[in-house]
C-alpha cells in the first residue's frame, strides 16, 4: 500500500457514520413529519372553534332573559333617583319611561313564562352581568346627584339606556318568528324613540 492509499483508507475511517437511528431517524421519518401536519392542522381547528364559538349570537331565550333583566333594573334605578331630579319636566319624562319599561318587562315576563322554561341557574352569569352594570349606573347617577349634577346626567344616562334598550329589542326582532314577541317589542321602540329625543335634547333651563 502506498501511501497515498494509506491516507485515503485512514480519512475514510475517520469519517463519522451517518446517525439514521434513534431520535434523528424518528424525526426525519416521513410519518413523523405527516403526524407533525395533522397536529398542526388540529391546532388551527380548535383555535377557529373557539374563535366561531366565542362569536356565537346569544339564544332567544337568552336575549329575552337579559333584556328583562335590563329594563328591571332601570325601573329600580328610576324609583331610587327620580324623587331627586329638580326639572318637573325631567319628572315627568322619567315617569313616562319608566310606564314603557315596566309595562314591556311585565309583558315579556309572561312571554317567557309561556315560550320557555327558564332555568335561572343555568343563566346566572347573565345574571351577574346584568348586576354589575345596574351597580356601575347606581355610582355614576349616586356621583352626580351628592354633586349637585343630577338633571344632566340623569338625562344623559337615560338616553343611553334608551339606545340601549332599543338596539336589544331590534336584535331579538330580526331573529325572532313569533309575532306576539315581536308585537310587545315593536310597541315599546315606538315609545322609546319619542322619549329618547326629549332625554337626549334636555336642558337644565328646562323646569
Amino acid at each position: 500500500m502506498d501511501s497515498q492509499d494509506y491516507l485515503n483508507q485512514i480519512s475514510a475511517e475517520a469519517k463519522p457514520a451517518k446517525n439514521n437511528t434513534g431520535l434523528m431517524k424518528i424525526i426525519t421519518s416521513k410519518y413523523f413529519m405527516w403526524g407533525m401536519i395533522a397536529l398542526a392542522a388540529l391546532i388551527v381547528m380548535m383555535i377557529f372553534g373557539s374563535i366561531m364559538g366565542s362569536n356565537k349570537k346569544p339564544s332567544l331565550e337568552v336575549e329575552c332573559y337579559t333584556l328583562n333583566l335590563h329594563l328591571s333594573s332601570d325601573v329600580e334605578l328610576i324609583d331610587t333617583y327620580q324623587p331627586n331630579v329638580k326639572s318637573s319636566k325631567l319628572r315627568s319624562l322619567s315617569a313616562s319611561l319608566k310606564g314603557i319599561f315596566s309595562n314591556t318587562s311585565s309583558q315579556l315576563t309572561n312571554y317567557m313564562e309561556q315560550a320557555f322554561k327558564i332555568d335561572e341557574k343555568k343563566l346566572a352569569n347573565y345574571a351577574e352581568e346584568a348586576e354589575l352594570n345596574k351597580e356601575a349606573l347606581n355610582e355614576d347617577l349616586f356621583a352626580a346627584k351628592i354633586n349637585g349634577l343630577l338633571d344632566r346626567t340623569y338625562a344623559h344616562k337615560m338616553a343611553l339606556e334608551i339606545y340601549t334598550i332599543i338596539s336589544d329589542e331590534t336584535g331579538i326582532i330580526d331573529t325572532a318568528k313569533d309575532d306576539d314577541l315581536k308585537s310587545i317589542l315593536k310597541n315599546s321602540q315606538t315609545s322609546l324613540e319619542n322619549l329618547y329625543n326629549e332625554f337626549s335634547n334636555f336642558s337644565e333651563t328646562e323646569t
